[in-house]
C-alpha cells in the first residue's frame, strides 16, 4: 500500500466524517432546543432531515472515491469513523463530568 494513498484516504475521510458530525451536532442541538421549549417534533418531521444527512454522507463518500481513485478506501473509512466519533465522545465526556 502506498503511503500517499493512505494519507489521502485518511484526510478525505476526516473531512467527510467531520462535516457529517457537524451536521449531526447541529440537528442534535436543534432537537434539544425544541425539547426545552416543549415543541418536540414528531417522528415524521425528523425523518427527512435524518435521511438527507445520510444521503449527504453516502454522496460524499462516492464522490470522494470517484474523484480520488488512488485514496485508500480502508483509511477513508477510518478517517470518517474517527472524525465522526470525536465530537460525540467529547460531548459524552462533558455530560458525565457535570454529574
Amino acid at each position: 500500500m502506498n503511503t500517499s494513498s493512505m494519507y489521502l484516504g485518511l484526510v478525505l475521510g476526516a473531512i467527510i466524517g467531520g462535516s457529517f458530525a457537524w451536521l449531526q451536532m447541529l440537528a442534535l442541538r436543534r432537537n434539544e432546543m425544541l425539547e426545552r421549549q416543549e415543541k418536540l417534533p414528531t417522528l415524521l418531521r425528523q425523518i427527512p432531515g435524518s435521511a438527507s444527512r445520510c444521503a449527504f454522507l453516502l454522496m460524499a463518500l462516492v464522490l470522494a472515491q470517484v474523484l480520488f481513485q488512488k485514496a485508500s478506501v480502508v483509511w477513508m473509512a477510518t478517517g470518517v469513523a474517527v472524525a465522526y466519533a470525536i465530537p460525540f465522545l467529547w460531548r459524552l465526556r462533558v455530560k458525565y463530568a457535570q454529574r
